[in-house]
């Protein structure tokens, strides 16, 4: 699977969706970056590419998330 069809794979949209959840429920959902504006999107610590984006540890570990 490429990194473009990951992200609109289930399993994704899951964790995106938990790691948003969990977010507002610790600061109403600030960005991790600057803790003053909402946060917008989920991003990738280390970034996906097309072989890392099949690693679990990697792509769906909300460890490696970040809210911006």
């Amino acid at each position: 699977m490429t990194q473009e069809e990951f992200y609109k794979t289930g399993p994704w949209r899951r964790a995106r969706a938990a790691y948003i959840a969990q977010r507002k429920a610790v600061d109403g959902g600030l960005c991790e970056v600057c803790g003053d504006e909402p946060g917008r999107i989920v991003h990738h610590k280390i970034w996906l590419d097309d072989d890392n984006c099949n690693d679990p540890e990697i792509s769906l570990n909300p460890n490696n998330f970040k809210y911006e």
